[in-house]
């Protein structure tokens, strides 16, 4: 059974780039780049490892169709 589609969503007002999210996700789906958080959409399997994971609740997980 797969997970729904969500999208990963991030209050960069929150985000300090702690690498919390990175760690967790199983498919390499957010990285850390030249003090930038970027998400593939397209690599996501929906887990949400990374909202759990984030210290300050800077993500949170928007349902797909």
């Amino acid at each position: 059974m797969a997970l729904p589609q969500v999208e990963i969503l991030i209050d960069k007002e929150k985000c300090y780039l702690c690498g919390s999210c990175v760690a967790v996700c199983p498919k390499e789906a957010i990285i850390i780049e030249n003090d930038e958080w970027k998400f593939f959409q397209e690599k996501c399997i929906g887990c949400k490892f990374c909202v759990l994971a984030c210290p300050v609740g800077a993500l949170s997980a928007k349902e797909g169709e």
